[in-house]
């Protein structure tokens, strides 16, 4: 009878093939967690077709857009008119708009206190990028845990030569500075010390607060004018975290009445709107009109690699690189300055 003698792997045999193995997972990582990016970013793009989407309802129903406006004090963010056409007409229906700041979750009116306790606990997926790597609830007042917005809506943009009543020079011109020229714009948003104090408003964009425009204001054409961006990832304060998508919740929108016009109008806070000053993904906190109560110049920024994702007039979302020059991020932030805009 024959004799077999059973040979198992050597110690150099075992090593080459853990070393073969972790190659192997070296090489298919990346590839997962790309995968897996892609999809948020598409599931990010659906949420801002949908804001687009619904923007495109509202307007149908009433001829207008909604907007960030007062109510008797602290009124509401441009997103509650776009509560029924993103499948929220139940909390739509419960949210009374009248009485002292009914929008100020953390005020003690009777109409905040009701608000307060309709909005608690209220998580609207729409509103959160999935690549957002912030908190989507979190508190914006006497305990309503509710969403944070990783998406904004455009105000306008930031003319840095706009010094007074003056008219700022001309794109090109002598004196002109940032290739970019914007009447409305005023100082503004002071309020909690930082930067907020040195923020500048703007009136120039889709969503100026207080104004209900129609789609015909926007004369660049819907698919030249920008309408949402995203401001969904942190900020950094000499390298510590900062979250600065405000305090106050998706439904805080103003105080301030009137419109902005000539270096006049509110210089109120504006919440869940922008005024757009500085390049994409700019993530530097210590920058004038930045602030969390409330900046207006928060910049726009993603956690998606190369740019953000943008909503525009039309209902279109687009990839803006952050690449992207300042003066043409301002111009596509403009809903009638009349420029061409060519390829970006």
């Amino acid at each position: 009878m024959s004799q077999f003698r059973r040979r198992g792997f050597t110690l150099v045999e075992l090593l080459v093939v853990i070393a073969i193995i972790g190659v192997m997972v070296g090489l298919l990582l990346p590839a997962v967690q790309a995968a897996r990016e892609a999809a948020r970013r598409m599931s990010c793009g659906n949420n801002m077709k949908q804001l687009g989407l619904a923007l495109h309802n509202y307007h149908d129903t009433f001829r207008r857009l909604p907007t960030t406006q007062r109510h008797q004090g602290w009124g509401f963010s441009f997103y509650l008119g776009m509560l029924p056409y993103i499948e929220q007409n139940a909390l739509f229906e419960q949210i009374t708009t009248v009485g002292d700041h009914p929008a100020w979750l953390g005020h003690n009116s009777p109409q905040a206190i009701a608000n307060r306790n309709v909005i608690r606990g209220t998580t609207i997926t729409t509103f959160h990028c999935p690549s957002n790597p912030m908190d989507m609830n979190r508190d914006p007042g006497g305990g309503a845990i509710t969403t944070f917005p990783s998406y904004v809506g455009i105000a306008g943009a930031v003319d840095e030569d706009k010094l007074s009543g003056a008219t700022p020079p001309q794109a090109g011109t002598a004196g002109d500075t940032d290739q970019f020229q914007e009447q409305r714009n005023r100082p503004g948003a002071n309020c909690c010390g930082g930067n907020n104090n040195n923020g500048i408003l703007s009136s120039g964009g889709t969503f100026p607060v207080n104004d209900f425009l129609g789609m015909e204001k926007l004369l660049d054409g819907t698919s030249n004018t920008m309408v949402i961006g995203e401001t969904a990832t942190w900020m950094f304060d000499n390298g510590i975290q900062v979250d600065p998508r405000g305090v106050h919740g998706w439904q805080m929108g103003t105080d301030g009445g009137g419109r902005i016009t000539n270096w006049n109008g509110p210089n109120s806070r504006q919440f869940n709107v922008t005024s757009v000053r500085y390049p994409i993904n700019t993530r530097v906190w210590n920058l004038p009109g930045v602030g969390n109560n409330n900046g207006p110049n928060t910049p726009l920024r993603s956690a998606h690699a190369g740019g953000i994702q943008a909503t525009f007039g039309d209902g279109s979302v687009k990839f803006l690189t952050e690449s992207m020059q300042l003066p043409i991020l301002k111009l596509l932030c403009t809903r009638d300055d009349g420029r061409v805009v060519g390829e970006y």
